[in-house]
């Protein structure tokens, strides 16, 4: 890694005086407050209520909106570094928890995830739709374990919820910017208004990411796998009248960067190198529009969120990943969905409560997939044309019931039916068959399910619990971009999770020490994995049934007025039981399923101390470690070891900060892409140490 000694030497002279900016609300009180001894508190919307994190039976983590942005947690793989039993990857899941994943790249096209990502609880149904940058953003939380009954579809292994800042009832403007290593940086802005004389209040924001590229391109010489991405987010909230609130959000975002896939055999990736002769091209557009509606009435509230979002891509690169002018590939997505989602929630104090509702999405997805030898012209090349349109419906509904010795029962249950309706054609301009004989199919499919969720939970006070849960989680199936060997649909079947986890959440000295744990066990049945039918083609099959359990620890102390620490301990035993391509005639039964670490860990430290009455010395450490593991069924190449550590440190005054940072602090190699190409093994490294500088201010 190139890294500039200039920005270490600095980083190193002013560490002891410098710490990390908090957030605008932390801004806005006295700023040499510390007498609070307590945890700061975090609340959830996991169980679709808005809730102290230690009420809720169920493993989550939180990452508050002080800790998320440049420098900080900046991307969903810095999300998942945070959270025990989690990984990320864009090849992959693209999240993985607790051992849960799917096929990822190796389904083509039609990537179906089995953790479910929601921007603002509004299911984004493609892993290309999801934030590139976590910007603008209050809070993230990720809930470990199957949320069928709530969250609904494609929840499998469990959900990230990602919730974006409203707007201030203080009009104000706010300005950040940010500069680091390679070159890289952010600049953003925001303001804060009311609406004319109205009792509405609108936020509009704008953020600009850029860096140049990190991985040395040894055919021209040139630093590739860049970043160029523009955020830009709109929201308007208020009431209308005593009982109703309406908000309504627009959020665009655009990457022109290289793609970032820049493979190489392993030797040259890890020292941030690859041999490309193909130019590439990236344009990926992102887009959504959120309706929602809250209506209180006596005994409950109706919330309504209606959405339309969507996102094209257009992607071009090598097809070989050498110096060689061989091959080249692309792909393209169109993908629209329209989501309605009516929750009806009791609001009344007392024993009972219950929650129910509706939903419906369409989604229609035209994606191809171009591969042919690079001498040919791009409209001729061999191409796989995958188009979808799927319709879901659900309907679900919880009740608990508290009785006076502090024993809790709930139980929820959910119905859907999805239907599908696909084409995919196979052909070749050129000539060259690149996918295969060419072929065009046409079929439909339909699934019904019921996901049960059966909780017990006994309340030892107020802030103490004890809970077992057992829960059923459910993915459809479907029609792949492939087609079988006789010329019919590639047809297969839902997979399905039966989920046991017993669990304790605590908090004593009103929150000054925190203690949350949990033991699950998941049966992971008729897996949807990816099959070669020839050394060439695949297939989706439900070749394989798997068993994921362990145990996860998450704790928080503040041991002064000046110090916190917080810790989390994850380990995981994730293997298939029965796993067998016979036509490569392999058996990967017993391996560990990919991206499930045996042991995983997280931690941090934060400082925060009085310099003068208008400002603050801060200083944050965060430790992620995670073992070895496989980004394929075969294991055939393991991750090795990873401690990554990242640390900020600045000062903050009343509307202002200055802040320097680090991530990767050790500058550990390791892989955030990988497979095998040909027999070699081949992956594109994850950055290295960096560096930078952020100043922010707000009026």
């Amino acid at each position: 890694m190139r890294t500039d000694l200039k920005s270490i030497i600095m980083f190193g002279s002013v560490s002891l005086g410098i710490c990390a900016a908090q957030d605008a609300t932390a801004q806005n009180a006295r700023i040499n407050d510390t007498a609070s001894v307590a945890l700061d508190p975090i609340t959830v919307t996991s169980d679709q209520r808005t809730d102290a994190i230690e009420k809720l039976p169920a493993a989550t983590t939180v990452i508050a909106s002080r800790d998320l942005g440049y420098g900080k947690v900046n991307t969903l793989d810095d999300v998942a570094q945070r959270s025990v039993n989690a990984i990320f990857s864009s090849q992959g899941g693209p999240f993985t928890i607790r051992g849960i994943g799917s096929p990822g790249l190796d389904a083509g096209v039609d990537r179906q995830p089995s953790v479910g990502v929601f921007l603002d609880n509004v299911y984004i149904a493609r892993p290309f739709g999801y934030p590139t940058f976590l910007t603008d953003v209050s809070n993230v939380e990720v809930i470990r374990g199957s949320q069928a009954t709530l969250f609904g579809k494609n929840t499998i292994g469990g959900a990230v919820n990602i919730i974006l800042r409203d707007p201030g009832t203080v009009p104000g403007v706010e300005a950040e910017a940010g500069i680091g290593s390679y070159p890289s940086g952010r600049l953003q802005a925001g303001f804060d208004t009311h609406v004319g004389s109205s009792a509405f209040n609108a936020r509009g924001f704008v953020a600009w990411t850029g860096q140049n590229g990190y991985i040395r391109n040894l055919t021209n010489g040139e630093d590739v796998s860049d970043v160029n991405a523009l955020a830009t987010r709109f929201v308007i909230a208020g009431p209308l009248g005593e009982a109703t609130k309406l908000r309504l959000s627009f959020d665009y975002s655009r990457n022109r960067d290289d793609g970032g896939l820049w493979y190489a055999p392993l030797p040259l990736a890890q020292r941030f190198k690859a041999m490309h002769d193909f130019k590439p091209d990236n344009k990926l557009d992102i887009g959504g529009i959120t309706a929602r509606v809250d209506h209180d009435f006596d005994a409950f509230r109706i919330t309504s969120i209606t959405a339309l979002r969507g996102h094209s891509l257009n992607t071009m690169l090598d097809g070989d990943f050498t110096a060689a002018p061989l091959y080249g590939q692309a792909q393209t997505e169109e993908q629209r969905q329209f989501s309605q989602d009516l929750r009806f929630t009791s609001t009344l104090p007392g024993p009972f409560r219950w929650t129910g509702g509706l939903f419906y999405m369409h989604e229609r997805f035209n994606a191809a997939q171009f591969f042919d030898m690079a001498t040919v012209p791009r409209e001729l090349w061999s191409r796989d044309v995958f188009k979808q349109d799927t319709d879901t419906y659900s309907a679900f509904g919880e009740i608990a019931y508290r009785f006076d010795n502090g024993f809790e029962l709930i139980g929820g249950l959910r119905y859907t039916h999805e239907t599908k309706s696909t084409t995919s054609e196979i052909s070749s301009p050129s000539g060259t068959f690149a996918f295969g004989s060419p072929g065009r199919i046409a079929a439909d499919s339909a699934f019904d399910n019921l996901s049960p969720e059966a909780t017990a939970v006994y309340h030892l006070s107020e802030d103490k619990q004890v809970f077992a849960k057992v829960s059923r989680g459910f993915k459809a199936g479907g029609v792949s971009p492939y087609i079988e060997a006789d010329g019919t649909a590639n047809r297969y079947q839902p997979e399905t999770t039966t989920s046991y986890e017993i669990g304790t959440k605590n908090s004593w000295h009103g929150g000054r020490y925190t203690l949350n744990g949990s033991l699950f066990y998941i049966d992971w049945s008729d897996l949807q994995t990816s099959l070669y039918t020839t050394p060439f083609t695949r297939v989706i099959r439900n070749a394989a049934a798997a068993t994921s359990k362990g145990v996860e620890v998450e704790g928080g102390v503040r041991l002064t007025d000046n110090l916190t620490v917080t810790a989390g301990y994850g380990y995981l035993d994730a293997r298939y039981d029965t796993f067998v391509d016979t036509v490569l005639g392999k058996t990967y039964s017993g391996n560990p399923l990919p991206y499930a670490p045996r042991t995983s860990i997280e931690g941090g430290l934060r400082w925060v101390s009085a310099i003068t009455d208008d400002m603050n010395f801060v200083g944050t450490v965060k430790y992620a470690y995670r073992t070895t593991y496989s980004f394929t069924p075969e294991n055939g190449y393991r991750q090795p070891d990873t401690h990554i550590v990242d640390a900020r440190l600045g000062v903050e005054g009343r509307t202002w900060s200055a802040t320097l940072w680090t991530k990767n602090l050790l500058d550990q190699r390791y892989l955030r892409q990988y497979f095998n190409y040909s027999g070699t093994n081949i992956g594109v490294a994850a950055q290295g140490r960096t560096l930078g500088l952020i100043v922010a201010a707000r009026w």
